[in-house]
């Protein structure tokens, strides 16, 4: 589910109202949004005059998107059943004018309008405010509300509750607990929220009770699998997330040169690494080893010499029936430099002679190893390799016109109307990669390296024979 996430945490109040931990918890939920591969807006220590320019980019972009979340972190206070959220240049303390805060803060429910248009969309709102000296009694705090169809409403605390700026090191105790139950995969939202509930109130000594509204129509899961690194992949945190690696050692220079994107340089650190003993590596220098050969394949010569033969040249890091070298290699086709899904921007760098390993024994458990990692995704426009070959079956609908051309004349062209694929419509997807002129053999190319799958497994079934195929966003005279 394609997810917009808007993030606000603000600090740097006047005087006594200054917050210590907002914009460390908005930070680590953006974080933790990016980790699940959310859209991330991440605003800090907002004044008011960003606030018109916020909602407005919230507002726009929120249509291309099938959810959406809005975080807050911060003040916020309740006039005349009106409930605003502060900006950090808001006079908290010397007035209580609405007019005045109307323009110094995002009213909520400049928020819920803006939900309120997105009904078929999945909305949740979540609300880490009311802190320190400001709580939910008196003038300060949140007025009751209720939740648009299609959202839910998370607060902090519960009407006439004060929240906790502090509970865990760095973070309130509201979104340091929901921190710890973010990641987790398959909760389904209001489960998770009650569990964030119950752990708000026992580590508050019951003096903290979190609230939730909604209305939500669809189901909405934080994390479905798209969260790469956890404890089940079995390397380092700065091996998955690659960016973040440090070299240390010859190892670690030699994996830095083979990074330089420089194949002069490339070439000599590559036959370097592939010379040393096998013996002398981790496993988490084994898996980057793998990662950055298949990086490298695109351009360094050396890289495309092993990986050209790699039915030969892997067997040497087989090792109590592991492969480390051939799971980095695999997990750089599907996954990123952050250790994120690629979704259709796989790389296809040799990928037919690291797939035909998928039928040898003794590579079996490194093909397990992506198996389990690509179906945590739940993307269903993707070949998942297997020892036991799937046709990927493609349905293709067509429909035939003639072209006038100066130069050949009338010419049959076959315009596809729809690409079928797991029951999904993948025609916008195709049309990018281009499909003007192609016959069946081009096309079952272009739709293998859409689905990073063997170009002998698709298999196209059309209603007409495609000899001269376009889509209609591509039809133009001869």
């Amino acid at each position: 589910m394609k997810t917009l996430a808007l993030v606000i945490g603000n600090n740097d109040y006047e005087a006594s109202a200054k917050l210590t931990n907002a914009v460390n918890d908005a930070n680590a939920i953006a974080e933790i949004f990016t980790k699940l591969q959310y859209d991330v807006i991440l605003k800090t220590n907002c004044k008011s005059e960003q606030y018109s320019e916020i909602l407005e980019e919230f507002e726009n972009k929120i249509i291309d998107y099938d959810a959406s979340i809005f975080y807050f972190a911060g003040h916020g206070l309740e006039i005349d059943g009106e409930n605003y959220l502060a900006a950090i240049d808001s006079q908290l303390l010397s007035t209580n004018s609405k007019h005045y805060f109307s323009r110094t803060c995002i009213r909520l429910n400049e928020i819920l309008d803006i939900l309120k248009k997105h009904t078929d969309k999945v909305n949740i709102v979540i609300m880490d405010a009311c802190r320190k000296s400001f709580d939910r009694s008196g003038n300060i705090g949140f007025s009751p509300i209720q939740a648009p169809r299609g959202t839910l409403l998370a607060f902090s605390t519960s009407p006439n509750e004060g929240a906790s700026d502090i509970g865990f090191e760095g973070n309130s105790i509201y979104t340091g607990s929901l921190l710890r139950y973010l990641g987790r995969e398959g909760i389904f939202v209001e489960e998770l929220f009650k569990k964030v509930r119950k752990t708000v109130f026992n580590l508050s000594g019951g003096r903290q009770t979190s609230w939730e509204h909604t209305s939500l129509i669809g189901d909405f899961y934080f994390n479905t699998g798209q969260l790469v690194y956890s404890q089940t992949i079995p390397y380092d945190e700065k091996v998955v997330k690659d960016s973040l690696y440090e070299p240390a050692g010859k190892f670690g220079e030699l994996i830095m040169k083979v990074k330089s994107y420089d194949w002069d340089i490339q070439n000599p650190a590559i036959q370097q690494l592939l010379n040393i003993s096998c013996d002398s590596l981790n496993k988490n220098e084994k898996f980057l080893l793998g990662r950055n050969l298949l990086q490298a394949s695109g351009a360094a010569f050396k890289a495309v010499e092993f990986m050209e033969n790699i039915n030969l040249n892997i067997g040497k890091y087989n090792e109590n029936h592991e492969n480390h070298v051939l799971n980095g290699i695999l997990f750089e086709i599907y996954f990123d430099s952050k250790g994120l899904f690629r979704f259709d921007r796989t790389k296809k760098h040799c990928l037919e002679n690291v797939l035909q390993l998928r039928k040898i024994t003794e590579y079996r458990k490194s093909f397990e190893f992506i198996q389990n990692l690509l179906s945590e995704q739940n993307y269903e426009l993707i070949y998942i390799p297997s020892e036991n070959d799937e046709y990927c079956d493609v349905d293709v609908s067509a429909s035939k016109t003639t072209r006038k051309s100066r130069v050949s004349g009338d010419t049959e062209v076959q315009v596809i109307e729809e690409i079928t694929y797991n029951s999904i419509d993948i025609t916008d997807k195709i049309e990018k990669y281009g499909v003007y002129r192609s016959d069946k053999e081009k096309l079952t190319k272009t739709i293998a390296d859409f689905l990073t799958a063997p170009e002998s497994l698709v298999q196209i079934h059309s209603n007409l024979e495609l000899t001269n195929c376009e889509t209609k966003e591509e039809e133009v005279s001869f």
